[in-house]
């Protein structure tokens, strides 16, 4: 009888409840929530799939066998628990801080959240976002209050842009209304109009938070505010341009974070960063370097790259420009502003040269700029001088004509590089492949290739990858042509024959700007759709489906 008594109260149905329960807790958080994030974030996951389960069973088996049962059972919990406390641990070191895991900290950005992220202006009836212009925080007005309607407005315009991670936001208000776009990766994507009067208030209101004169329509106003959200801070550097159509408006965001690369990270291949890389020697400080790209093709921060190879506190360096974005320490900045009619951006540019710098980062805004510059000729400072050309030939045709005189233009040349910005691959859910025809992208047989995907398989289930929230493509890359002229080059362009130049430069091995992108396409820093994007080839843009 007494061992019947003891066989009931062994068998006691609340005993395997209390060890099945956590065991069902552990089986969700680890299926459905740590599995996905390590591979999300290529942390092994069948390294910790394994050492997840091998701590259950012997935290099965100390809670069954340890004896002492409501002692045993803490036990066993805990040791299930340690292996899930050093993830979290291990993980949260390895994401940024906007990423990680916490326990009472509000909202965080989660892998999970990051997958259902798209650019939709989404209707509010709270808003998220608090702003600081140069007068302090913006009150965020009250339910009940006439603003608030305006206030949600300009949140939908600015909210895509920040889950997208876009680098800019443009606006136009005219008397048709308002409309706006994102650029997001080197993409613009459009985003939903407003009406004429609703997009007044909300340019009225940003110039309100941004401490810009309301009254002024025409004149040139730019100012810096932050924003900020539940999970970030943002530098926004609003700038507002006027005429008789309206007004433009433009929002650069953490533009000045992500102006200054080390050189040997814009993209140049290795032959073409060791010839930029020779200017940095005392004897070869001198003569005139040509960056240019179409307008938004990543050239300031090419300009900015090549200039910060040199060392600040043993050389004097130099920096004219029309604004002062980011700060390059060591470096004498000079801005330059228009409201000075009696200093010219050449006069300046000239004051600046006759100081006797090592080595000038300058805009050729004009011809009068690019004469002063050729004047100093080859002997003088080593001169970065950026404008906007399609290819290294098209940059040298525009830099004679700027100058008047072939000679004097060409004399004082040392290498142009002209660039394009390609979008990355997202190294998580890129997809590789064995193109059916190589030899029509002029690859060797068996050349793998990627595409971009945007997909990741999570268990059985197919969904948006959190890398790149869908997209297929993180960030971008430059793609250079680089010419380096030589005095055999240099004698033929004062001839006037560029081609001969060209054809000299080909046989030298320059590699022209598709042939690059090609390169690297093969080796799966990016995509051959995004090359033919780029440089053409493919009439077809993404469209936000293809998105």
């Amino acid at each position: 009888m007494t061992l019947l008594a003891d066989a009931v109260f062994l068998l006691s149905p609340w005993k395997p409840l209390l060890i099945w329960a956590p065991f069902v807790a552990w089986a969700w958080l680890v299926g459905t929530r740590l599995d996905p994030d390590a591979r999300a974030l290529r942390l092994d996951a069948t390294k910790w799939n394994l050492i997840h389960l091998i701590t259950a069973i012997i935290s099965l088996g100390v809670m069954l066998f340890a004896g002492m049962f409501y002692i045993s059972w803490f036990i066993g919990l805990a040791v299930m628990l340690i292996p899930i406390l050093i993830y979290w641990k291990i993980r949260n070191g390895s994401v940024t801080e906007e990423r990680r895991f916490r326990l009472f900290a509000g909202k965080t950005t989660s892998v999970e959240e990051a997958k259902t992220r798209r650019p939709k202006r989404r209707k509010k009836q709270d808003a998220s976002l608090v702003f600081d212009g140069p007068e302090g925080e913006f009150p965020i007005p009250e339910r009940g209050d006439e603003l608030l309607d305006t206030y949600l407005l300009l949140e939908s315009l600015i909210q895509p842009a920040l889950e997208e991670r876009a680098a800019r936001i443009d606006i136009a208000l005219g008397s048709g209304g308002l409309a706006s776009a994102i650029v997001a990766n080197t993409i613009r994507i459009k985003q939903d109009a407003l009406d004429a009067k609703e997009g007044s208030q909300v340019v009225n209101l940003l110039k309100q938070i941004a401490g810009l004169d309301l009254s002024e329509t025409r004149r040139h106003q730019t100012s810096e505010i932050t924003l900020s959200t539940p999970e970030s801070r943002h530098t926004v550097t609003v700038t507002i341009t006027g005429s008789t159509k309206g007004q433009v408006v433009r929002l650069d965001i953490d533009q000045a974070d992500s102006l200054l690369m080390p050189i040997d990270a814009i993209g140049l291949l290795p032959d073409q960063l060791a010839a930029m890389v020779e200017f940095v020697e005392p004897h070869n400080r001198h003569g005139i370097v040509l960056i240019t790209s179409p307008q938004g093709q990543g050239l300031t921060t090419t300009g900015l790259s090549l200039i910060s190879q040199h060392d600040a506190y043993t050389s004097n360096l130099k920096i004219l420009e029309h604004r002062t974005i980011k700060r390059i320490e060591g470096v004498d900045h000079v801005e330059w502003t228009s409201s000075n009619p009696d200093l010219d951006f050449a006069t300046n540019l000239q004051s600046i040269l006759r100081r006797d710098p090592d080595v000038v980062l300058a805009e050729v805004p004009n011809s009068d700029t690019a004469q002063t510059a050729a004047r100093a000729g080859r002997d003088g400072a080593l001169q970065y001088l950026t404008f906007n050309a399609d290819s290294a030939a098209g940059a040298i045709r525009e830099w004679c004509r700027l100058v008047g005189e072939v000679d004097q233009a060409t004399k004082p040349l040392r290498a142009v590089l002209c660039q394009r910005l390609a979008r990355v691959l997202c190294p998580d859910c890129k997809q590789a492949y064995t193109p059916d025809d190589p030899k029509k992208f002029r690859l060797p047989e068996g050349t793998k290739l990627h595409k971009a995907s945007g997909q990741v398989q999570v268990r059985n289930r197919v969904e948006d990858c959190p890398t790149c929230l869908g997209d297929g493509y993180t960030g971008a890359t430059g793609i250079f042509e680089v010419f380096v002229i030589d005095e055999e080059c240099r004698q033929i362009l004062a001839s006037g024959d560029l081609k001969a130049a060209m054809m000299q430069a080909r046989r030298k091995k320059m590699l022209l700007l598709q042939e690059v992108g090609l390169q690297r396409a093969a080796t799966g820093i990016t995509s051959i759709e995004e090359i033919l994007r780029v440089l053409g080839g493919n009439s077809e843009k993404p469209t936000q489906q293809q998105r």
